[in-house]
């Protein structure tokens, strides 16, 4: 129910104390009511024990609090804290040091500050009082200034005075109580005093200006006063602090005062105080009251606990002990006065009266909250029995006998509401009940609870289901019947108890027990009328209906297990039993009337909550009573039958609604998703029993044809075959802790799934069919058949039985792919469960069949085995075919390009397809493999090595160009060696299995004479050896032996294997020692294949070759030789090389330059080194460097860079110019240098041909400083950390992509990804391209307004510009008026523009010149003729041509044309017509149309266009007026 308690230990209570409604999440935003908070949040509870602790820590605690209370920080109210403190603390030492006999210098005692408190505090007020008359009596209408003055001084001196000296009085009120003080005798003595300057307080907080004092509405005043309101808001802030200093007050007062004062004076504190405030119409205040009245409850229940008191090293005398049972004592004689005040405002309620309401209301809201903290059960009980009155009409009732006296008005629904609340409070089992429960103590509160609190329990689920809570009109009828429900599941948990092993005689049955069960018919009728109550106004329907499905939920899901346990009657009293049996039926008629269509607003949580949950409690019983009866337990056939009928007819009358609600989406999916739920509870060879899927013959002979499809299964059932599948996904979670319903039996799996698949099969087969009904049927038996891998392989129970059996009709579906080609994914995913759950199983010994059921697998794989071995040859050797569809598809297509690349696609595919299966397949094996028996596993390997030797010889001793012949022996050879990789990915072959297997695959790898497949597939079988094996590969003489055979075979490697053969390498290398020298020379030898993977073409290969790169550089450990051997590519003839070479320098510098210091020091020498190559010509070269510059740059310190900075830069401006620039990464590398050594240094360096370029970017730098100190700065930093984006990435890692803004939408690389723009740029380019088309104002001929759209970079390496691609158009298109001397676009850009049209769309031109008076009229030209002529240049006027006035001229006519015919009505049916023709020909005289094509469009014809319609038809037909 989701309530926060805390419980008896206090000292676990925390300084905010939130106290909740008591209302769940499933509540929703349906109720939303006001929290609790203890002394405003302010308070730590462990204070209360101060008294009562040890005199030393109670002395150090008051040091610190003086150093706290001392201390300051940036919030303005410690500030003034600290200065009253300090001020006291002067005044304390000033009084001392009147008295000769005391030191100045020791620290100030609690009593000498709590009188320095009081004397401040008596001034105060005197001064506060005299304010306050002086301002009630002299103030008029002529004095509005002088009041508002007082009003000032009055708020200031609230502040900085009065609040500050309450909260040190607070703080040091404990200490002043401490027994060692005297026993706290100065405060017993002056309690008197405070208790009436406190009382003062609160007179004089009320009475200032600006507080409503009582008013019910709590309406604002108006005009001044409202003014006086605002003025005047220290005023609540005052109460709120004197309601915490009261509450201090009363839980720490001395116990040492007489007892015949001492009641009498905190009951008139209590109720001079806090009481009051629980009604104030001020939310804060009254919030705060009830926060410490909760306070008062939660300490006085605390107080008992030792560890709250922290009592320790008593006295031989017991005083200490004596003193800490007074103060709880008198702590509960507080609590007492506050529940006795409760209770009488409960009691004498009175329905007509607003004012008892509102204070009902209140007091309602603070029990709700605080008697889940009451000491006694009684109290709650009491309440809970003043709770029920009140239902039942309060005093009015009382007083006429139980009748209500309708004179004095009806309970509102409101009190109602919070009566139901406090009732749930009483009702609901504590933290602390909870607790001894569950650890199975029999304290005084669940002795208490177990008698008393089922009786109440009893007395008010009676009530409450005669007086069900109701009306319609009501606002507050959505949460009263919210809480009701709650109500009646709290009563029924306290009645039936968790206590579910009563055994023996009826006479042991309590009878609440036992009411509460025969009942429970009655109140799950009440928990579903809920769900069809009406909505509360404003809110919907669904909603409502769907928060008490909610509650519905929960009382079937703590209910109905409880009821259900007790159908077992070998563990259950008999009596209990026999009234299970007969509730039971009830509950399934009651529940099955949740399916009626009055609560379809509530399916979508009562069919999948409770409904499910119901079905699937019975379920689990009948599957434990079966399990129990499988183990030799006692047979309870009778009962099983029961259970069967009765889950049974939930699961079908569920089904049925489903066929009722097929059209209706949000029903069936409500219906499906219960089904699902049910299918996972119940498991799916129970809903597979109580379902039928085929029809049976009837008493007549004849079959349902409305439902049957002629052989296979039932179309009213085939919606259930894919739920099933769905649902195994959590079922399956974990096969060693399957519960109940994952256990299966394979023999279900053969005898009923099966035999529904055959059946499906069968009508497949039928001639009659059609191509779609057969395609259906193939995919219920794929649908079917994957039942296997989700539930009948994770823990099946007859495993020694059937696995037999189940494994022949496996093979012989397997040997079906072509037919059925998706079984071999879902066959070989079962085997693969099937084999993981019992070497599990056996490996924890869980279940006691574990090994036979191991044993028997072992011994059946010996079978299965060879069959998907041969499946795996199988499938490599046949060719891919092509489905119906796709021929059909082919002969469809006219183009012969579009059909090659259908064909292309459609061959990929497939390829992919064969790829799966024969994955899938391959992991069976490998899985099975470390489950069979060793010697035939061996025996299979040899087999298949032996194959792939014969092939092996075959293709050597083949001398003839058959192509087809060589191909089959290739896909068969490829398929061996998958097999074999998969029994080494098995790790269940030996030493000389792997030696044999890798002397047949050695040749395969030497020789480029076979099919690159093959080669490919024999570098896979060695890097899964040295995955798999590597003490195998890291032996002294197979390491030496397959390094040779890596060097050797460098010439014969096939393209498409250098990905394996570097991964074969790199665990080769891994296993080198840097003390052989023999090993180390093998470094040199393989380094020039590694730098030239660097560049290859497939990415796997590039990442594999870095990976060898690295893991030979720590295999080397001499970094400094590992980089000379590098630097010798430089000088390499090809540009290829050397460009591969500077890459790796890049990758190890960006990896070992932050941990290495020896790679941080080479850093200068490599940077010099690599310069060298400043002048190189290559591209790929020049690529490379710069990216070694960028890494170098970042890894470098400013000590090591600072003197190559004029060779560096000088370098990187050479290529700035020309074809090959990389202007970004150039500009990005100087952003760098920039920010380490400033423009000074940086701008000197650059040559005096690109000074512009760094004074741009001083320029945008400084504009981005402006920006984000303005807050406009866009978009984040992004750090590259991955070696690939900063070798390839154009975006700089600190500017936000700044640089590379587009001038036309304001794109960056990073907004084109986030989809933003930034708004400042798109406004600055808006506003220049409406100023540059604007003829009027514009001085530019026609060329240059052709450079002034957006452009798009010329590429002139023959690059083809992906327009698609977001990254490379954010660098391409720009708006040349932007910059028109960026070097981006002044040197070799051509000369065309790119053109939007009026939506922001590109306009593409085909190049070919418009027809004669069909150019484009473009906005230059619409503007008036004058301004069109009026063409300045200079101030002086151009001269116009005679040739360009015919073109305006022509221009303007074709623009006043297209004007008139817009403004035109158009006629009905022109759309239709002939754009050259004239129309349809008219005899003469003849007035209508003779033929009129009339668009059927439904809006022509709304209310708003219909009067235009009737004008467009005034052609084809005469238009009369109609009469009214």
């Amino acid at each position: 129910m989701g309530r926060s308690r805390s419980g008896s230990n206090a000292s676990s209570v925390h300084t905010s104390y939130t106290m909740q409604s008591g209302m769940s999440s499933s509540m929703g935003s349906s109720l939303a009511f006001g929290n609790i908070s203890l002394q405003g949040g302010s308070s730590n509870l462990s204070e209360y024990a101060i008294p009562t602790m040890d005199p030393a820590e109670a002395g150090r605690g008051f040091e610190k609090l003086l150093q706290d209370l001392q201390s300051t920080s940036a919030d303005p109210r410690s500030v003034r804290k600290a200065a009253c403190c300090a001020a006291l603390v002067e005044t304390a030492r000033e009084r001392r040091s009147g008295n000769a006999n005391n030191d100045e210098e020791s620290e100030v005692s609690p009593n000498e500050m709590f009188v320095a408190i009081i004397a401040a505090l008596t001034s105060l007020q005197s001064s506060l009082e005299q304010k306050q008359k002086s301002l009630s009596t002299g103030a008029d209408a002529d004095a509005d200034g002088v009041e508002s003055s007082s009003i000032n001084t009055i708020t200031s001196e609230l502040e900085n005075t009065a609040l500050p000296l309450l909260e040190i009085l607070r703080r040091i009120l404990p200490y002043v109580a401490h027994y060692s003080n005297n026993s706290g005798a100065l405060l017993s003595h002056q309690f008197g005093t405070l208790s009436r300057m406190l009382r003062m307080f609160v007179a004089l907080g009320y009475a200032l200006p600006g507080v409503v004092s009582g008013a019910a509405d709590g309406r604002k005043k108006k005009g001044k006063q409202q003014q006086q309101q605002q003025q005047g808001t220290g005023a609540n802030a005052l109460l709120r602090q004197l309601l915490k200093v009261s509450t201090t007050l009363l839980l720490v007062a001395p116990p040492s005062m007489s007892s015949s004062t001492k009641e009498k004076e905190l009951a008139r504190l209590l109720h001079s105080t806090i009481v009051p405030m629980f009604h104030d119409v001020r939310p804060k205040v009254r919030k705060a009251a009830w926060g410490c009245g909760m306070e008062i409850v939660v300490v006085a229940c605390a107080s008992a606990s030792s560890s709250f008191n922290n009592v320790s090293d008593m006295s031989d005398d017991g005083k200490q002990n004596d003193i800490v049972k007074k103060v709880q004592n008198q702590r509960k004689t507080i609590a007492d006065f506050l529940w006795e005040y409760c209770h009488a405002i409960t009691s004498n309620y009175s329905p007509g009266s607003k004012e008892t309401s509102s204070k009902l209301i209140h007091v309602l809201r603070f029990l709700s909250s605080a008697l889940p903290f009451a000491d006694d059960v009684r109290i709650r009980i009491r309440f809970g029995e003043g709770c029920l009155k009140l239902m039942n009409g309060g005093d009015a009732a009382a007083e006429g006998g139980g009748k209500k006296n309708k004179s004095k008005g009806e309970v509102s629904m409101e009190v109602i509401k919070e009566t139901l609340l406090t009732l749930l409070s009483c009702l609901e089992m504590t933290e602390q009940e909870q607790q001894e429960l569950e650890d199975s103590i029999v304290g005084t509160t669940t002795a208490t609870a177990s008698e008393e609190m089922p009786k109440f329990a009893a007395r008010s689920l009676a009530f409450l289901l005669q007086h069900r809570p109701n009306s319609a009109n009501s606002s507050y009828n959505g949460d009263a019947n919210v809480v009701y429900g709650r109500c009646l599941l709290a009563c029924m948990e306290r009645m039936l108890g968790k206590d579910n092993s009563i055994v023996g005689q009826d006479d042991n049955v309590p009878a609440s027990k036992l009411l509460a069960m025969k009942l429970l018919p009655n109140v799950l009728t009440s928990m579903l009328h809920l769900c069809d109550a009406p909505a509360a106004e404003g809110d919907g329907n669904d909603t409502h209906s769907e928060t008490c499905g909610s509650e519905f939920n929960q009382f079937v899901s703590r209910m109905i297990p409880i009821v259900v346990s007790y159908l077992d009657g070998n563990t259950t009293n008999a009596k209990l039993h026999r009234v299970a049996l007969e509730i039971l039926p009830q509950c399934i008629s009651i529940v099955q009337q949740s399916l009626q269509i009055q609560y379809r607003s509530a399916w979508g949580s009562i069919l999948s909550g409770g409904y499910a949950t119901f079905t699937s409690t019975l379920a689990n019983c009948l599957l434990q009573k079966k399990q129990s009866s499988a183990a030799g337990g006692e047979d309870d056939s009778e009962l099983e039958s029961k259970l069967l009928s009765w889950v049974k007819t939930c699961v079908l009358s569920l089904l049925r609604l489903h066929d009722d609600v097929t059209k209706d989406g949000v029903a069936r999916t409500a219906v499906e998703y219960a089904t699902s739920t049910i299918i996972r509870g119940m498991g799916v060879e129970l809903f597979l029993t109580v379902v039928e899927f085929v029809d049976e013959d009837d008493s007549s002979g004849k079959k349902n044809l409305s439902s049957s499809t002629g052989g296979g299964i039932r179309d009213d059932r085939a919606w259930l075959l894919p739920l099933m599948k769905q649902s195994a996904a959590t079922t399956t979670s974990s096969s060693t802790a399957a519960g109940v319903t994952s256990k299966t039996h394979l023999a279900f799996f053969q005898g009923h799934v099966l035999s529904l698949a055959r059946k499906c099969d069968a009508a497949s087969a039928d001639g009659h069919r059609t191509a779609a009904e057969i395609s259906i049927q193939k995919s219920r038996v794929v649908e079917l058949w994957s039942l296997f891998p989700a539930f009948f392989c994770v823990y099946p129970l007859d495993m020694k039985e059937n696995f037999g059996m189940v494994a022949k009709t496996v093979v012989k579906a397997l040997g079906d792919h072509e037919r059925y080609p998706k079984l071999i994914p879902i066959i070989c995913g079962g085997l693969k469960n099937l084999a993981i759950g019992v070497m599990e199983r056996a490996a924890s010994k869980s279940s006691p069949n574990a090994t036979e059921d191991y044993d028997v697998l072992s011994n059946v794989s010996t079978k299965i085995l060879p069959s998907l071995f041969k499946l795996v040859e199988t499938l490599n050797q046949s060719p891919s075919k092509k489905s119906e569809g796709d021929d059909e598809a082919m002969m469809e297509v006219d183009s012969v390009s579009s059909s090659k690349k259908k064909k292309k696609a459609a061959e990929t595919k497939s390829q992919q397809n064969h790829m799966q299966l024969v994955e899938a397949v391959t992991d069976a094996i490998g899985q099975l493999a470390q489950i069979c028996p060793r010697e035939f596993l061996q025996n299979l390997f040899k087999k298949v090595v032996q194959r792939l030797l014969v092939a092996t010889t075959e293709i050597a001793e083949d001398s003839s160009d058959d192509k087809d012949a060589k191909n089959a022996t290739a896909m068969r050879m490829s398929s061996l060696l998958g097999l074999g990789q998969a029994l080494v990915a098995s790790g269940s072959l030996d030493d000389a299995s792997l030696s044999l297997l890798y002397r047949a695959v050695r040749p395969l790898v030497r020789s480029d004479e076979h099919d690159p497949r093959v080669q490919k597939r024999a570098y896979k079988v060695l890097a899964e050896i040295c995955d798999k094996h590597k003490e195998f590969v890291t032996s002294s003489e197979r390491l030496t032996e397959m390094t040779e055979l890596m060097v050797d075979s460098i010439v014969t490697c096939q393209v498409s294997a250098r990905h394996m053969r570097l991964k074969c390498m790199t665990h080769i290398v891994k296993g080198f020692d840097s003390e052989n020298q023999v090993h180390m020379e093998v470094i040199p030898k393989i380094m020039g294949e590694v730098l030239l993977c660097l560049k290859d073409s497939n990415a796997k290969t590039r990442e594999a070759s870095y990976q060898l790169l690295l893991a030979m550089g720590t295999a080397r450990d001499d970094m400094t030789d590992y980089f000379r051997i590098i630097l010798a590519a430089l000088g390499a003839q090809t540009t290829h090389m050397r460009s591969a070479a500077v890459m790796a320098l890049s990758r190890l510098t960006f990896e070992y330059a932050r941990d290495d210091f020896t790679v941080q020091s080479l850093l200068p020498s490599l940077m010099q080194t690599v310069a060298v190559l400043f002048d190189d010509s290559s591209r790929e070269v020049t690529k490379s460097v710069i990216g070694f510059v960028r890494v170098s740059v970042a890894a470098m310190t400013r000590e090591q860079l600072e003197p190559l900075l004029p060779e560096v830069v000088g370098g990187l401006m050479k290529y700035n110019k020309g074809k090959d620039r990389f202007r970004a990464k150039i500009k990005i590398i100087l952003k760098k240098l920039v920010r380490v050594y400033g423009y000074e240094v940086i701008a000197p360096l650059v040559p005096e041909e690109h000074a512009r370029l760094i004074t741009h970017m001083r320029k945008l730098s400084e504009r981005a400083a402006r920006r984000k100190a303005a807050g406009v700065q866009d978009g984040r930093s992004v750090v590259h950390n991955d070696f690939d984006d900063m070798m390839e990435s154009d975006e700089d890692d600190s500017d936000d992509g700044r640089t590379f803004m587009t001038g036309a939408t304001g794109f960056t690389r990073m907004t084109a990804m986030s989809g933003k723009i930034t708004k400042s740029s798109a406004m600055d380019r808006s506003a220049k391209s409406k100023s540059v088309v604007s003829g009027a104002r514009s001085t530019m001929t026609s060329k240059s307004a052709k450079a002034s759209g957006p452009r798009i970079k010329a590429d002139l390496n023959g690059e083809i510009l992906d327009m698609l691609d977001a990254s490379k158009m954010a660098r391409s298109v720009r708006f040349a008026d932007m910059d028109m001397n960026d070097g981006d676009f002044s040197d070799d850009d051509d000369d065309d523009d790119m053109q939007f049209d009026n939506d922001g769309r590109i306009v593409i031109s085909d190049g070919m010149p418009e027809p004669k008076g069909k150019k484009h009229v473009t906005e230059h030209y619409q503007s008036d003729d004058d301004e069109n002529l009026d063409l300045k240049s200079g101030g002086k006027r151009r001269r116009v041509s005679k040739f360009e006035s015919v073109k305006l001229a022509n221009k303007d006519a074709v623009r006043k044309k297209q004007k008139a015919k817009k403004e035109s009505t158009v006629s009905l049916g022109s759309a239709y017509k002939s754009k050259k023709a004239g129309g349809d020909v008219r005899k003469k005289g003849q007035k209508y149309e003779p033929y009129a094509y009339v668009p059927l469009n439904a809006k022509d014809y709304t209310k708003k266009n219909r009067d235009q319609a009737v004008s467009k038809m005034g052609t084809v037909v005469r238009s009369t007026k109609r009469k009214r």
